[in-house]
């Protein structure tokens, strides 16, 4: 317990819906240091003492903290991390803070429960632009804006990114994430090209000619963004299918490529590589 720190927000969305009244914070809804092994919650009992408070329960582990069960929720569509003492009489709504780390232990949990996974094999790849080395072990895919100002950003920490480690490879896949008519027509100008040049010049502001064929692969790729409940640019989905939307710098991408097995083939269809 010393360890760590409760902050409590009494208008969190729990208390919000079930009042009050409903949740307290008491010394006595700890445990009495008694081992664990002798205290048990199943989903089911979790179930029934939330029933009416939460839409549904997911999951229910022990806490890191001594004395909790962390209880994973839907409410309002929201996927929550909850916290039951082993009394089961009081739930506990907020942050869990590790002093020592200074880490946000419920924010992370929230994190990981809310993750969207897509299948990457089929994805497919046939119009995208290649940064990196198309044939490299562990590939990326990178859903993107060419009117995106943190697209640009992250496009310099991509190069970074392969500057040092040359396994990686970034299949970026343009289109209008608000489909707004100009982007999508500067997203065909560059797919007909298969021009990384071009897609820079657009991340600088330069005008593009207009595109030299015919293709639907940005409005493919909306509608794909979509289906992967993507919402905004960049967004990119790792080799073990997570999708993470927005600008990371090089390190943070390494690092979430450290956490994600390779994707094998890379995707489902043919890979062509950008000029």
């Amino acid at each position: 317990m010393k360890s760590l720190l409760f902050r409590l927000s009494l208008a969190a969305l729990l208390l919000a819906s079930a009042g009050t009244g409903a949740f307290a914070f008491m010394k006595e809804g700890y445990g009495s240091g008694e081992c664990k092994d002798c205290h048990s919650l199943t989903r089911e009992e979790a179930g029934k003492l939330l029933a009416g408070i939460v839409d549904n329960v997911l999951n229910v582990e022990e806490s890191p903290v001594q004395g909790l069960w962390v209880v994973d929720i839907v409410k309002g569509g929201r996927k929550i991390p909850i916290y039951i003492d082993y009394s089961k009489k009081y739930v506990l709504s907020g942050q869990v803070l590790h002093l020592g780390t200074k880490a946000d232990l419920t924010a992370e949990r929230m994190r990981k429960l809310n993750e969207v996974k897509a299948d990457f094999s089929r994805i497919p790849l046939e119009d995208a632009l290649v940064v990196g080395n198309p044939s490299a072990k562990r590939k990326v895919v990178v859903f993107s804006d060419p009117d995106c100002h943190y697209c640009a950003m992250l496009h310099g920490e991509l190069k970074t990114v392969i500057e040092k480690k040359p396994d990686v490879a970034f299949f970026v896949k343009l289109y209008s994430r608000n489909n707004d008519p100009a982007s999508m027509e500067k997203a065909k100008s560059i797919i007909c090209a298969k021009s990384l040049a071009l897609l820079e010049g657009a991340y600088a502001g330069k005008p593009l000619p207009p595109a030299a064929c015919r293709t639907d692969a940005p409005g493919q790729t909306l509608k794909l963004a979509g289906q992967l409940n993507i919402q905004g640019t960049p967004a990119l989905v790792l080799p073990d299918g997570r999708v993470m939307t927005g600008y990371r710098k090089a390190d943070a991408l390494m690092e979430l490529l450290a956490e994600s097995a390779p994707s094998g083939a890379g995707g489902g269809r043919k890979e062509e590589s950008s000029r």
